[in-house]
């Protein structure tokens, strides 16, 4: 009834996850940066290329390179097109929009018993799960069936587990991370199943109980939707604005490397001193490609594991 990694919500998905998903993106750009000057250094080293005199190194600068970062720079206001489409609205979508999310909350209240919900996306699906949890545990499907019951000991540890983890993290990606797998979707058919095979000897409380759980679990759904929206739409505000940020410094990294040679035999500063600039110059002129990537590592993300929507699961890829 249930797939056996829904079993086990505890497992880390390590250094991949953390790249792709949960890991800092400053760090991240560091580190893409720091491993191209010492990929750089080493073939510098051992002879495979050269930063010299007679190098290749002016031209591409100042035609290259100077072009690529200019293109960046177009990537950056289309990203800033695309949240401002999000953003802009006729007072009726606007409105359509507050209505939906306002009748939204008024559902996942009335089955908590809340007069008011959390604003705060953590604090609210902290609710979620809480009440999920509550509303499972008080059930007794075990003494109808043991896979009832297995559905519900499973189901309540899931709920319990996810709505700590999600009251511990601090921001909307940390939020995310937490639901992004599809156990909710896993959920939402062991739910149907339970509620449609084992109608006629579960209780009226029992059915209204199950009734309830699968409620709030497609609130999961469409509340998954909704913070994956606002966590796009923050990360590529902060993508825009920090190509924009390191395209400037590496364009003028650009030139400055440009004017260091004086001719295509000589430059204003001899070796190994040039050797050194020049390569950590490329650092810093591969910031804005490294902000690119960290980022859009994250969004791609986010896209892949919430495609789903309710209880249908994309397939599982055969190859990454």
């Amino acid at each position: 009834m249930l797939d056996e990694s829904v079993a086990n919500p505890d497992d880390d998905g390590g250094v991949g996850e953390w790249v792709l998903l949960s890991g800092n993106r400053f760090v991240l750009t560091a580190a893409i940066c720091i491993a191209v000057v010492a990929i750089l250094s080493v073939l510098t080293a051992v002879g495979a290329i050269s930063v010299g005199f007679k190098s290749s190194v002016r031209s591409l600068l100042s035609s290259g390179i100077a072009s690529g970062l200019l293109t960046l720079i177009t990537v950056a206001l289309s990203i800033n097109q695309l949240i401002l489409s999000r953003v802009f609205g006729s007072p009726n979508e606007l409105t359509d929009r507050l209505d939906g999310t306002l009748e939204f909350r008024r559902t996942v209240e009335k089955i908590a018993g809340r007069s008011s919900s959390p604003t705060d996306p953590t604090d609210f699906l902290a609710l979620v799960f809480e009440t999920i949890h509550d509303r499972t545990a008080n059930l007794d499907l075990s003494s109808i069936d043991d896979e009832a019951g297995e559905y519900q000991s499973t189901f309540a540890s899931y709920a319990e587990t996810i709505g700590e983890r999600v009251q511990n993290q601090d921001n909307m990606v940390g939020v995310l991370s937490e639901i992004v797998g599809t156990e909710y979707a896993e959920f939402m058919a062991a739910t149907r199943y339970v509620r449609n095979e084992f109608d006629d000897e579960l209780s009226e409380s029992e059915q209204s109980g199950l009734e309830d759980i699968f409620e709030l679990l497609k609130s999961i759904a469409i509340a998954r939707q909704y913070f994956k929206t606002l966590a796009i739409q923050q990360d590529l505000a902060r993508l825009s604005r920090f190509v924009a940020y390191s395209g400037l410094a590496a364009f003028v990294t650009t030139i400055c490397l440009t004017l260091l040679y004086k001719s295509s035999s000589g430059a204003y500063i001899g070796q190994p001193d040039l050797s050194i600039v020049v390569i950590l110059g490329f650092g810093i002129i591969v910031s804005p490609l490294a902000v690119l990537i960290s980022y859009i590592l994250r969004v791609a993300t986010i896209a892949r594991y919430t495609v789903s929507v309710g209880p249908f699961v994309p397939p599982k890829e055969e190859a990454e």
